[in-house]
């Protein structure tokens, strides 16, 4: 074999990995809301003009996934969970790691990126700490959330009380049964005290990986996040993560907007 032909060969073996793998952002979705949020806000269309495909969406009917767009060995994806959001954080969590499975098993090699929405946050964290223990078995190197009650939320703690009381059985009557179907959730997603779920959570083993917290300002109903206040979206105050996770501040209220689609494209690779 003559030199040049040694070195051709060296060249296409050093740019075919490159090549071969890809990386992948699974999107999730907060309460209340749903996977097509990512699109309806735009920011999955942002996201393809830069790169990230928009490969469909996983949903618990069938064998759990469905593409518009298949996912393939080449090129950067994003897919978006389809979860029940006013369920337990548990099921949610379950059902997520189903959809990673999924991925895992079709695409072991590819570099995994969560990005979450507010209690999509919690869920992810929830989905991370239940597999810690089988670092093999996924390649998930970054958590983004936006939003996320890490240290609990009183609106859902007001939520949550208000299922026990009058407004409970009459909240059917007047369109608003997720009260009574959600209190579960609200009580995990209040703020955090000894024997409560988000204690139990923050102080759980989390893998060793990027954490990054999107906050929102603190505000009232008018400006601002009131849902959830800026400490308790913020990873760093995490006992179990600590302050290397990064914390990226940003301005308007709790829900998602298609500003954040930049912050998105320039924490992905």
């Amino acid at each position: 074999m003559n030199r040049q032909l040694r070195k051709l060969l060296l060249l296409i073996f050093l740019l075919i990995p490159a090549y071969a793998l890809a990386d992948i952002a699974v999107l999730i979705h907060g309460y209340h809301s749903s996977g097509n949020t990512w699109r309806n806000k735009g920011i999955s269309t942002l996201l393809a003009a830069n790169g990230w495909n928009d490969a469909g969406s996983y949903t618990p009917q069938g064998n759990f996934v469905y593409f518009g767009q298949p996912l393939s060995a080449t090129g950067n994806h994003t897919v978006t969970a389809e979860l029940p959001s006013e369920a337990p954080v548990e099921v949610q969590a379950d059902l997520l790691n189903q959809y990673l499975d999924d991925i895992t098993l079709r695409f072991p090699q590819q570099k995994l990126h969560l990005v979450a929405h507010s209690a999509g946050g919690i869920v992810a964290r929830l989905a991370l700490v239940n597999n810690y223990t089988q670092t093999d078995k996924y390649n998930i190197v970054q958590l983004i959330t936006i939003a996320t009650p890490h240290l609990g939320s009183i609106i859902a703690e007001v939520a949550e009380r208000a299922s026990d009381t009058p407004i409970g059985f009459f909240a059917p009557i007047i369109g608003a049964s997720e009260i009574n179907r959600s209190e579960l959730l609200y009580k995990q997603l209040g703020r955090e005290e000894k024997n409560h779920f988000l204690f139990w959570l923050n102080r759980q083993a989390h893998p060793p990986m990027r954490y990054t917290s999107v906050i929102r300002a603190n505000g009232s109903i008018l400006d601002g996040d009131w849902l959830v206040t800026s400490n308790s979206q913020n990873m760093a105050y995490v006992p179990a993560i600590g302050p290397n996770a990064q914390r990226i501040p940003t301005s308007g209220d709790h829900h998602l907007k298609y500003a954040d689609g930049f912050l998105i494209r320039d924490l992905l690779p």
